[in-house]
């Protein structure tokens, strides 16, 4: 791209800015709001609804909310991606702060994530949560050495009380919120939303949702424990649902755990509910199994049909006019996806998922 020269009266204009605020930059100039950086969820069909890739995720230096219903999944796509951002750079820590008691060493170690690398932080109100997160990464800003090393969670946002909640407790008061925990809530994610650009922090929360009983007609959209501050300043927020996944009689039986009454995983619907640097409303389905965890190539196979890459004939499936079979025969090769599906996959995605395009006849200004 190239550089527009700045004329002296406009570059003198601008100094006046510079001199307020030393983060100003030209957009095309590496700006704070240009994300260059993502980290891998795990999921390739989830990386594709939060960033227009297969291979990108969540974006660096942003706050992400993952929310949803109890067991969908929240705690363990956290850990996830705080593994995948240790093992792309192993100086990154994850620090949690954890309003549910529900983080566990062992988990955070099945799904790739290295324990002794996350600093556990139990915390029962939204204003400690705020001012401890405020406080570390203040701190941050003063060592440039240390941006973009941290991933931050709060788990979950839904538990953390308000202090005066607390304390009518403690007094054996049973006096109405009035919306005080929402407008706490709000204020915490205002006040972070700058603090983690900054310093390329990257926060991820997990909530609670539920139903608008008030509703004649349910809404996709699910409202979220704390008001709609979480809506509102999270640059991407994933809204998850799920469902149990029978085994197949066909199925390897180290897949599925005894007791577990054939149930092997559970069957994720993620739904981007808001997002900054793609169209929102994407949806996918991802598969978690309770032995092996979230699958990598789960949801493409729909994904792929959707763009055309695959073509279904009844139970079997053509590739660029070539019959390959039913589905059972390959979705699990990581070798097919890597070299017949996935490059094809990730063309489509960057021309398609995007959130305008210039046609040939459209000259923009570098090109003038």
């Amino acid at each position: 791209m190239k550089t527009e020269k700045i004329p002296k009266n406009v570059a003198d204009a601008f100094a006046a800015i510079d001199k307020l605020n030393p983060e100003s930059a030209i957009l095309s100039d590496n700006a704070l709001s240009i994300v260059n950086e993502f980290i891998d969820t795990g999921s390739m069909a989830l990386n594709a609804i939060l960033s227009g890739s297969l291979h990108k995720g969540v974006p660096k230096g942003r706050i992400i909310g993952l929310v949803g219903p109890t067991g969908c999944g929240k705690t363990l796509i956290l850990n996830k991606i705080i593994g995948n951002a240790q093992r792309k750079d192993p100086d990154v820590w994850g620090i949690i702060w954890d309003s549910e008691n529900a983080e566990d060493a062992e988990i955070a170690r099945n799904v790739g994530a290295n324990p002794n690398r996350i600093k556990h932080n139990p915390v029962a109100t939204v204003e400690d949560c705020r001012n401890q997160i405020c406080a570390f990464l203040d701190m941050v800003k003063e060592h440039k050495e240390l941006y973009g090393k941290f991933v931050i969670g709060i788990d979950s946002l839904g538990n953390l009380a308000s202090s005066k909640e607390l304390k009518d407790a403690a007094a054996g008061k049973d006096a109405v919120d009035m919306g005080l925990r929402a407008k706490t809530i709000k204020s915490m994610m205002r006040v972070l939303t700058n603090k983690c650009a900054m310093t390329n922090t990257t926060l991820i929360f997990t909530n609670h949702v539920y139903d608008d009983p008030m509703c004649l007609y349910p809404s996709m959209i699910k409202n979220q424990s704390g008001g709609k501050g979480p809506l509102y300043l999270a640059s991407v927020l994933v809204q998850l649902s799920v469902k149990s996944e029978k085994a197949e009689d066909s199925a390897n039986p180290e897949d599925i755990l005894p007791l577990a009454h054939k149930v092997n995983g559970v069957i994720l619907s993620a739904m981007t509910v808001k997002n900054r640097h793609v169209p929102p409303f994407l949806k996918t389905e991802l598969f978690l199994n309770f032995q092996k965890g979230l699958d990598k190539y789960s949801g493409l196979k729909d994904m792929a049909v959707g763009f055309g890459i695959l073509k279904a004939t009844g139970p079997t499936f053509e590739l660029d006019g070539e019959k390959i079979g039913y589905a059972k025969t390959w979705e699990h090769d990581p070798a097919f996806w890597d070299t017949k599906i996935l490059p094809k996959l990730e063309t489509v995605l960057n021309k398609q998922i995007i959130y305008s395009q210039l046609n040939d006849t459209t000259t923009t200004p570098e090109q003038s």
